[in-house]
């Protein structure tokens, strides 16, 4: 079972926690079969909760890219992946299908600039604006969840005077717009209160992650 969101019109999958923790080989494999996705083309993220972007070729095939929390290319034999237990799994797509990038943004990397990082590198790798860049933020922890501390709100300069719950996907849309990018679509699904649907490290301390793919 899989999440998509029908408004990014690109190849992307989330997987539920019903596929198992996607961490594991085992599942994942089993997962990719069943769905005809070839495991050995998948390229994964490290993810240290940084705000490197790294490119990728079908020469990363099978890999784990070190020091990484974001991917991008243009080959088309190959799949991006991440795990996220609350973060947010970023597809990005060029509207022209030459290029796609997957990010994994916590709280840490969105404030760091990691979604500047991504954007940059469709412009630096293949000359694409920011105006041609299609967003979807899959599920992740939202902000009726999603309770900070105000070292927290004041990174990101909120004032929560009475409210101490932060909207990740917010504040990455207003980064977003400001870089210019117009297309950000979020997805419904909260990880913590769907928790029966998909892995809470916040809720469950939980070692288990669900997927994120994206391929040209």
């Amino acid at each position: 079972m899989f999440v998509q969101e029908k408004n990014f019109k690109y190849f992307h999958i989330t997987t539920t926690k019903q596929c198992g923790n996607m961490k594991d080989f085992y599942f994942r494999e089993k997962f990719c079969i069943n769905n005809n996705i070839n495991p050995s083309k998948i390229v994964f993220a490290s993810q240290i909760h940084g705000t490197s972007v790294q490119k990728v070729s079908s020469a990363d095939a099978n890999s784990f890219i070190p020091n990484c929390d974001g991917l991008i290319t243009d080959d088309k034999n190959i799949y991006l992946c991440i795990f996220t237990a609350d973060c947010m799994p970023v597809f990005m797509a060029d509207k022209n299908k030459k290029a796609v990038a997957l990010i994994h943004a916590g709280w840490r990397g969105l404030a760091a600039g990691i979604l500047n990082n991504a954007v940059l590198s469709f412009k630096n790798n293949f000359n694409i604006e920011a105006n041609n860049i299609d967003i979807y933020i899959g599920p992740h922890i939202k902000q009726c969840c999603y309770q900070v501390g105000e070292e927290v709100l004041n990174v990101f300069n909120v004032n929560n005077s009475n409210n101490s719950y932060l909207s990740l996907a917010q504040q990455a849309k207003k980064q977003l717009n400001v870089l210019g990018v117009k297309s950000v679509v979020v997805s419904p699904y909260c990880t913590y209160h769907n928790s029966e649907q998909f892995f809470s490290y916040r809720k469950e301390k939980t070692d288990g992650r669900i997927m994120s793919l994206i391929g040209l």
